[in-house]
């Protein structure tokens, strides 16, 4: 382990992976400018949980989403700063989408939605919920790996029996956006780490990685996670949905 720097609770050095345990918005000013390739992040996004507690329908305000906009603000602003022309990806919904859009507009010159379509999608009411919204930011001189990737990324989710974390995306789906990287080495991010599986994805595609994870918990199942990775070498098996 180590030595933490201020803000940071714990910093794990595993073989390419840096992982802190700690808030983003307190390590990330700590990272340097334009040092990153590849943000991948899945903030955390949901209705108020009052909307959760309230039989039938419920008074919607814009003012409730927006509560979210100071902290999204803040951590966006930092990930422009990293990223430089890099590529850069936010998971979200379609209320929270408009959040980060609206925030995310004049930060980068150029955005796209992505939609990670879910072929089991089972919950919702009338329309089955099937798909994630992907907010794609980048520069006109942003670099790809050549081919051709359409913006519809139809990925099998992992099953609810094998998540370690009730967000956690599927290796495969992670894969197929870094392998949109060019040619060689870089840096992946990811600020809201959870389990670990954006690190697993970018250690698997031969890049460093750098994780952010705020709950103690999911900080150590990430820990674990890599850790048996590469003593089991098994780096290079994407994650089973």
């Amino acid at each position: 382990m180590t030595q933490p720097a201020t803000g940071v609770g714990r910093c794990e050095v595993i073989g390419r992976a840096t992982l802190y345990l700690g808030d983003c918005r307190e390590i990330l000013p700590t990272l340097r400018t334009a040092s990153i390739d590849l943000i991948l992040s899945d903030p955390p996004f949901s209705v108020p949980v009052k909307y959760h507690a309230v039989d039938g329908d419920h008074p919607r305000s814009w003012g409730d989403m927006l509560i979210m906009e100071p902290f999204f603000s803040e951590v966006l602003q930092e990930f422009r700063r990293l990223a430089g022309d890099g590529q850069v990806y936010v998971h979200c919904d379609a209320d929270t989408y408009p959040i980060f859009y609206r925030i995310a507009y004049s930060l980068w010159p150029q955005s796209q939605m992505l939609v990670w379509y879910k072929p089991t999608g089972r919950r919702g009411r009338g329309w089955l919920h099937s798909h994630e919204l992907i907010l794609h930011l980048r520069t006109s001189a942003t670099e790809y790996a050549e081919g051709f990737r359409q913006n519809v990324i139809g990925v099998m989710p992992v099953r609810t029996m094998k998540r370690e974390h009730p967000a956690e995306k599927p290796g495969d789906l992670l894969d197929f956006i870094g392998e949109g990287l060019a040619p060689g080495e870089r840096t992946v991010l990811d600020a809201f780490m959870g389990s670990g599986t954006t690190i697993l994805s970018a250690l698997r595609l031969g890049h460093k990685a750098i994780g952010i994870e705020i709950e103690p918990a999911y900080f150590d199942i990430a820990c674990r996670r890599i850790e048996d990775a590469q003593r089991q070498g098994s780096l290079f098996e994407t994650e089973a949905a």
